[in-house]
């Protein structure tokens, strides 16, 4: 059976605060709404919901949030960093936070930078288990194809895919729109995964646009 998603985003300005405290962080208010029944979800794009500081990540948080335990991932890099020197950091991009079962499943979009040199994007899992976050180091299927498609596309693509009327600023999305979408609008996640991953320098473009 095909596994669809019908997408809902929502936008906010950039955060008022100088400082974003990771501790109580819960993300505001990106939402992914599939049609399998979830009990939550939520995709949040860091750089756009927080100023240009509060998208770094440059000290060890605590390891009871997910953010922490992919802090846990470079303590001794962080370790390193001083208070007027700061050598190493985690660039966050984006999160997507699904119910699956009894279990919350949450997977970051990011990259290190260090000595004047940025990564590649990674994507880390963490499942959230009787209260509890933890690191999640084997994924389902479903898990992977919600990882290819994070991992290929922004926020801001993933709504323009979503989004019913075609966009003239997004011509190559409008198109790739008919190969991801069924009759009644519905996004095909593994088809959507097929599409990002195949056309990712193509989707860069526009990031952020």
């Amino acid at each position: 059976m095909k596994i669809k998603i019908i997408v809902a985003l929502f936008f906010i300005s950039h955060s008022l605060f100088s400082q974003l405290d990771y501790e109580t962080f819960n993300g505001n208010k990106g939402k992914m709404r599939f049609s399998k029944s979830y009990g939550y979800t939520n995709l949040y794009d860091y750089r756009v919901n927080a100023s240009e500081e509060d998208s770094l990540i440059t000290r060890k948080l605590s390891s009871s949030i997910p953010e922490g335990l992919l802090t846990d991932q470079y303590v001794k890099e962080l370790l390193s960093n001083k208070r007027d020197s700061i050598n190493f950091k985690i660039i966050m991009d984006s999160r997507l936070l699904v119910d699956m079962n009894a279990d919350r499943v949450c997977l970051i979009k990011y990259s290190t930078g260090s000595n004047n040199t940025v990564s590649e994007k990674n994507i880390f899992k963490a499942v959230k288990t009787g209260g509890s976050w933890r690191e999640l180091n084997i994924a389902n299927s479903e898990i992977s194809l919600l990882e290819q498609i994070l991992l290929g596309a922004s926020v801001e693509v993933l709504f323009q895919f979503y989004n019913r009327w075609n966009d003239p600023e997004y011509p190559d999305i409008n198109k790739m729109k008919l190969e991801v979408k069924d009759e009644e609008g519905a996004l095909n996640i593994k088809k959507l995964a097929e599409v990002v991953t195949n056309n990712t320098a193509v989707l860069q473009k526009y990031d952020h646009k």
